[in-house]
């Protein structure tokens, strides 16, 4: 293991730093080894999680002008946590719930369920 390598994975306790509130907070940290044998750190790969049940799920109407980070501040006070609109409607690319004025989405209803 390099000494940045090493560096990286003991000052994190061999989990990604991220801030709290980011959907990689906690991740596990990764190392490979590169084809010209280079040492590369890099977080786990984030499975979207499953809904464990659709009931009492809120939802709401995409208008003209909707950004995600605008509901996230809107629907949980935070605009860095519209990923967990993202997670409850099941996208992998996050713009695409905004491309239809109208369209109804999935809104993540308690902040348990990050």
């Amino acid at each position: 293991m390099t000494d940045l390598t090493h560096y990286l994975l003991s000052n994190t306790e061999e989990t990604a730093d991220f801030a709290s509130s980011s959907r990689y907070a906690g991740a596990p940290l990764n190392v490979m080894m590169d084809d010209r044998g280079t040492e590369r750190v890099f977080v786990s790969r984030r499975f979207l999680p499953q809904p464990a049940s659709i009931e009492n799920v809120q939802s709401m109407t995409i208008r003209e002008g909707d950004r995600l980070d605008l509901l996230g501040a809107a629907y949980y006070a935070d605009p860095t946590l519209w990923w967990r609109i993202a997670d409850a409607n099941l996208v992998q690319n996050p713009s695409e719930l905004l491309t239809i004025v109208g369209r109804r989405i999935a809104l993540h209803g308690d902040e348990g369920e990050q």
